[in-house]
């Protein structure tokens, strides 16, 4: 599933299938809402991570639980490339992605500042439009560029997140209103 952030990881969008997964509505997600169904135990991990990632406007990935829909723990990745724009290339907030994964154990959220790891399956099959399913799979495609060089495609790369970002930041989700565009 697909997230956008402002500057402050504020989220501005969600993506539907969020309340699929954890019952919680898009409009109790926004802001810092979404902190809400992190499992207790890896709020503090998750928001450091996210915390530390703003202040150095790097891309973070960050394995953890969430809440799911029936209060039982879901283990998922999330990971997310830092969006900059207008003027002087300003930092603007995170384009992210939320995939569920399956992992032994039941150890707490640990994560990594400066790139993130790509789960075993690329893309989110659960995707609601066209625009979140390329959302996720430029994500994707920025983790796997960023491991193995390509500047200049990176950079072409994170001019179309940009513009992603601000189309699914402007419609969609009631998170995503014109006034609070990341």
């Amino acid at each position: 599933m697909i997230f956008v952030t402002d500057a402050a990881g504020k989220a501005i969008y969600l993506g539907a299938e969020w309340t699929v997964l954890t019952g919680q509505t898009l409009a109790e997600a926004v802001d810092y809402g979404w902190v809400r169904v992190v499992h207790p135990e890896d709020r503090a991990v998750v928001r450091g991570i996210v915390a530390e990632a703003i202040l150095r406007q790097e891309p973070f990935g960050v394995r953890y639980r969430l809440l799911g829909l029936d209060g039982r723990p879901v283990r998922v990745l999330g990971g997310a490339v830092p969006s900059f724009g207008p003027p002087g290339r300003s930092f603007l907030g995170f384009l992210g992605s939320i995939t569920r994964f399956a992992e032994a154990g039941d150890e707490g959220a640990r994560g990594t500042i400066g790139s993130f790891a790509l789960p075993d399956q690329l893309g989110d099959p659960a995707a609601r439009s066209g625009l979140e399913a390329a959302a996720d799979h430029l994500i994707m495609a920025h983790a796997l560029l960023d491991r193995s060089g390509g500047e200049h495609i990176l950079t072409a790369l994170r001019t179309v997140l940009y513009q992603v970002g601000l189309e699914l930041a402007e419609g969609g989700s009631p998170a995503g209103k014109p006034d609070r565009v990341h």
